[in-house]
This record gives structure tokens, sequence and C-alpha cells, in this order.
């Protein structure tokens, strides 16, 4: 990127490829999935209703629409600054440690079943008599060891974004 109109570029590439992940993802509308994006991206000092308007080419009931949306299901935030009327949106903080905390809900749960029906294959060989009725046995460590990684790193991420939490906490 060799000037601003090239970086303008490069950034709006990179909204419409991180929403397009966020729609899937998260199962947000268009708009909204384009706003997260654009706040990811954007400086942390908020981003003003104004400025998502213009740079995303949308409406401003639509951007407006999608703002309330986003902030109900707290995924973003706004504060104000002393002297200006403005709202400055950001991503919130914690709005992440709840999709984080749903994704480790799911991986326990995962890293659980995938246990329990290893242990019931092992169980059922040892009752079952004839060769042909006997479950296979797969070697669960290399799967199991994934969803303990995953665990873990969700984890220590949870645990880096709260101590993010409790900052943003003491700017509002």
């Amino acid at each position: 990127m060799k000037n601003k109109q090239e970086l303008e570029i490069k950034k709006k590439l990179l909204v419409e490829r991180y929403g397009l992940f966020m729609e899937k993802q998260d199962k947000l509308a268009p708009i909204a999935a384009r706003i997260f994006a654009t706040l990811l991206i954007n400086k942390e000092n908020g981003t003003t209703f104004d400025e998502l308007v213009t740079f995303l080419d949308a409406s401003k009931s639509t951007v407006s629409t999608n703002l309330k949306t986003l902030h109900k299901i707290e995924y973003i935030d706004f504060f104000t600054k002393p002297g200006d009327r403005k709202k400055y949106f950001i991503l919130n903080p914690d709005g992440f440690l709840a999709r984080i905390d749903e994704e480790l809900k799911m991986f326990k749960l995962e890293h659980q079943l995938a246990t329990e029906i290893s242990e019931f294959k092992i169980q059922a060989n040892k009752i079952l008599e004839n060769p042909n009725e006997k479950y296979s046995i797969y070697d669960k460590t290399p799967y199991l060891n994934y969803l303990s990684s995953t665990i873990n790193i969700l984890k220590q991420l949870r645990n880096g974004i709260e101590s993010q939490c409790q900052m943003f906490q003491k700017r509002k």
C-alpha cells in the first residue's frame, strides 16, 4: 500500500471479507456484520455514526437500526466525550467474552461426548463376543488433544479479554 487511497481500498475489502464471515459465523445481518468489521479495524477511540454511514455507504436508518441491534446483543458499546454530543462506537469486550464463553461451552461438551463415546466402545467390546459386532476403536488421543488445546487457548484468550474489559470499564 503506497498511499491513503490504497489503504482505504484495502480496509473496505477487509471489512467486506470479515463481514461475510460474521454473517455466517454469528448469523448477523449484512450491514451489522460490516459495522462489526469496521469497528474491529477502526481506531480504539471510537467511530461516529456519520463516519459509519459514510464508510459503509449505507442509509442512516439502516446504520441506526443495525447499531441498535449490535448494542442490544452486546457486540458493541458507545461512549461520549465531554463537550461533544456525538456517540463514539467501539466493540464491546463483554461481547467477546460472551462469544468465547459459548465456544468454550461447546468445546467442553464435545470433549465430554467424545470421551463418553470412546469409553462406551471399550466397554461394549468387553461384552460383545462376536467379532462382527464389536466397535472399531480408534486412537482418540489426537482428537481429544485438539479439543483440550482449543479449550485451553480459549481460556487464555478469555482471561486476556477480561483484563481489557476491566480497562474499558474504567474508561466509562
